[in-house]
């Protein structure tokens, strides 16, 4: 299992001072990432018992991982528990999560029309005109909440937009609102 090929991202809210303190502890101690920060907690901070040690150290070496591979899944899992039952980390709604998807899906296609029509009829992607095409294309589409549409074309979602971003600096199109 290796940790380089998973995507990693944590998502919370936090006050300013706990941020003030997160940012302050990443300066002291060259932390940039969670990953980094994760391998700091194992390297600096968690103690184990010799008799764990010596029992990870034979499944690291049975199966050929590290430690890190090992701790991290299970560390990030009982962070993110902790951080939600202390709703500090808000998880997404199934309901959200899946007309996200949905959405990106409608993005592509909306992309992938666009294209291919001569560049004077391109228009750019705004959450209005995604909304619109939802309406005019009901028979094949779900309706989406505009609040969703808007979001995920501001970036604040997990969806990659940047095809959308891509699209309007390669036909030079800007929000003319």
């Amino acid at each position: 299992m290796s940790i380089k090929n998973k995507k990693h991202s944590w998502s919370f809210d936090c006050s300013n001072e706990l941020l003030e303190r997160i940012n302050k502890y990443k300066k002291i101690n060259d932390i940039k990432y969670n990953q980094d920060f994760i391998i700091h907690l194992l390297d600096s901070i968690l103690n184990l018992k010799p008799s764990t040690l010596n029992l990870l150290d034979k499944v690291c070496n049975e199966f050929k991982t590290t430690k890190e591979d090992i701790l991290i899944p299970i560390i990030e899992k009982h962070i993110n528990k902790t951080l939600k039952k202390q709703g500090v980390i808000k998880e997404k709604h199934k309901h959200t999560v899946k007309a996200e998807n949905e959405l990106l899906e409608v993005l592509k296609i909306i992309v992938d029309e666009f294209k291919n029509k001569p560049a004077s009829e391109r228009k750019f992607i705004s959450p209005t005109f995604v909304y619109r095409y939802l309406m005019i294309n009901s028979d094949k589409y779900r309706q989406k909440n505009y609040p969703v549409i808007k979001r995920v074309l501001a970036g604040f979602s997990d969806i990659d937009i940047s095809f959308i971003k891509e699209y309007h600096k390669e036909n030079n199109l800007v929000n003319n609102k």
